[in-house]
């Protein structure tokens, strides 16, 4: 076993047994919540290709249990899930999905300790897509990750957090025959945040990125970066929060005449305008951020994205998200685009989504995206019209308290 996957696990046992030991210590409450989904799509263009293509058809079956533990000073979710998905049509293709998050929160006087991570086994078209807005092709994907922190109160208005994220993704039949490469990334970062007001924090970051693929030249990408932010309540009910600040990116690669490098600075930023009303929230973001792509870039991402939701009774729900996205790599050499120039790229979406609860036990969820993809350069453009409807059913909830 690889040495990332023993610390994984350690830090996962370590976890769980302080959660055990917690909850001998002190009054603890648990609860335990499954459910089973059903679901239906159809889409016009799965891969979002610039050229015709066949509908698309897909079911889905997907038993889950969410797992909820606290006491006084401990908290500790997770939701374990599963995904049996059969696609036929255009694609024909049997994939299953495994999702094991983990999220604990151990509270000390002054001290907030934190573990966010796991394993999301997915595929590339439902994660990345959304998260980078490029395509990169029907792909299985596990993404393991491990995000300790440490939040120290040095007043009741000055604190820091240490912070570690750890990811690692792995491609199926990946850089052999889809050309998709595996890719470690470790960020380390130190954030300050001084509240000057109640309705005012102030937050400064600095960072060190490391984007490692192996496989790819051993091709390695640091970042340094520092960011700049805040947020402001205006009321109880809108606030607004803004960051921003350099990113310093030195990337380099092995190939046939040596080790080649590439220096670039990209600005990045990021604001969030969210509004509450009675029954609705409202929120607009915009902003530019940099990824991991499973190509072997980097890739930097402008975005606005606005969400939307609607709460008509206490059983029905409406709600609507949607991106649009401009896309480009990050290096400006064509060796670490993969030889060719790697063109800009605009995705948008929209999902209006609609849920009723109509019984205690049972909801009905019922969606439809509009997704389109362009290519700088091309004539034509990929658009997906896609509709699902889910039925998922919700058993007893059990709970204890000792």
């Amino acid at each position: 076993m690889t040495s990332w996957r023993v610390g994984f696990w350690g830090m996962l046992m370590g976890s769980l047994l302080t959660v055990i030991g917690q909850g001998t210590a002190r009054a603890a409450e648990w609860s335990i919540e499954p459910s089973m989904s059903v679901r239906g799509e159809y889409h016009s263009n799965l891969l979002l290709a610039l050229e015709p293509q066949l509908s698309t058809y897909a079911y889905w079956i997907s038993p889950a249990v969410r797992l909820i533990g606290a006491t006084e000073t401990l908290q500790v979710s997770s939701r374990l899930a599963f995904d049996y998905v059969e696609y036929y049509g255009e694609r024909d293709a049997k994939i299953y999905n495994l999702h094991f998050p983990l999220s604990v929160r151990y509270r000390q006087d002054r001290s907030l300790w934190e573990f966010n991570g796991g394993l999301n086994r997915d595929n590339t078209l439902r994660s990345e897509l959304i998260e980078t807005g490029v395509v990169l092709t029907f792909a299985q994907r596990n993404l393991w990750s491990a995000g300790p922190s440490w939040t120290y109160n040095f007043t009741d208005r000055l604190s820091a957090q240490t912070a570690y994220q750890f990811n690692k993704a792995q491609y199926e039949e990946g850089s052999e025959r889809l050309f998709l490469f595996d890719y470690e990334v470790h960020t380390a970062s130190e954030t300050l945040s001084y509240n000057a007001r109640d309705t005012d924090t102030i937050r400064l970051t600095g960072l060190f990125t490391r984007f490692l693929l192996p496989d790819r030249g051993n091709s390695v990408a640091d970042t340094y970066g520092a960011q700049l932010g805040g947020t402001h309540a205006f009321s109880e009910r809108i606030t607004l929060s803004a960051s921003g600040g350099p990113r310093f990116i030195t990337s380099r690669i092995d190939t046939r005449v040596g080790r080649l490098e590439d220096n670039t600075t990209v600005w990045v930023f990021n604001g969030v305008l969210a509004q509450k009303f009675e029954r609705a929230d409202l929120s607009v973001e915009i902003g530019r951020d940099v990824f991991p792509s499973g190509f072997g870039l980097l890739i930097q991402k402008d975005h606005l994205l606005v969400r939307a939701s609607y709460q008509a009774t206490d059983h029905l729900t409406f709600s609507v998200r949607g991106q649009a996205s401009v896309i480009n790599p990050v290096a400006t050499d064509d060796i670490f685009t993969g030889g060719v120039r790697f063109r800009e790229a605009r995705f948008f979406y929209i999902d209006p989504h609609v849920r009723w609860h109509f019984d205690e036990y049972w909801a009905l969820d019922a969606g439809y995206t509009y997704s389109r993809r362009e290519i700088e350069g091309a004539d034509r453009s990929g658009e997906s019209h896609a509709v699902r409807l889910m039925v998922t059913y919700f058993p007893l909830k059990f709970s204890a308290s000792h």
